[in-house]
């Protein structure tokens, strides 16, 4: 019996066929305001919640929000943009389900309702890779979370160790990835993730 991942067997046969009838994938997240940036980084975390308070206090003296989104579940940055994206039109239009554009956020990445499962796309503790999302972009609130936050570079694709994980939790099927490609992985989960538009 097939398991079923976070966002459950929403794409059928049916979405499959579509595909290789030409049907096409979402478009990239588009930031043309410079609402927000996203950079990766590293973190050592020894309590979530102490490591959570100290990037409040930074954000709340820089008058921006900051959200850590867990990389290791993230299928690259467009996946980390347009969670964002999406978070931000939905708190723009007062259709939030979270209390807060950060939980929203992770909600957005998730694809799920559910802020309990929503939780484990975001900081867990010991040592974690890290999408951080600033809105709106400040060099100065960089500058004083420098200590949470080691950088490192961008992925420049998706990990192919990461894609199996990724189908587990989007329910994303061998066949669909057959289609597209391994390379576009990111196009399938973004696909999942926007249903949450549909659901609410």
């Amino acid at each position: 019996m097939k398991e079923k991942g976070i966002i459950g067997d929403h794409m059928t046969q049916d979405r499959v066929q579509e595909r290789e009838a030409g049907a096409t994938l979402p478009e990239p997240a588009q930031n043309p305001d410079q609402e927000y940036e996203v950079r990766m980084g590293r973190m050592e975390i020894v309590s979530v919640s102490g490591h959570l308070a100290e990037l409040r206090r930074a954000a709340d003296q820089a008058g921006v929000r900051i959200i850590c989104m867990n990389a290791e579940m993230m299928a690259g940055r467009r996946h980390a943009e347009e969670a964002i994206r999406q978070a931000l039109r939905a708190e723009e239009e007062g259709s939030m389900t979270a209390r807060s554009l950060e939980m929203e956020v992770l909600l957005y990445a998730s694809g799920q309702r559910q802020t309990s499962i929503a939780m484990g796309f975001g900081l867990h503790e010991g040592g974690m890779l890290a999408w951080i999302g600033m809105v709106p972009p400040s060099e100065e609130a960089w500058t004083m979370i420098g200590d949470l936050i080691r950088p490192c570079p961008d992925e420049n694709e998706v990990p192919a160790g990461r894609i199996p994980t990724l189908q587990k939790l989007y329910s994303i099927t061998d066949e669909e990835i057959g289609t597209v490609g391994r390379e576009r992985i990111a196009d399938l989960v973004i696909e999942r993730t926007a249903l949450l538009n549909i659901l609410k």
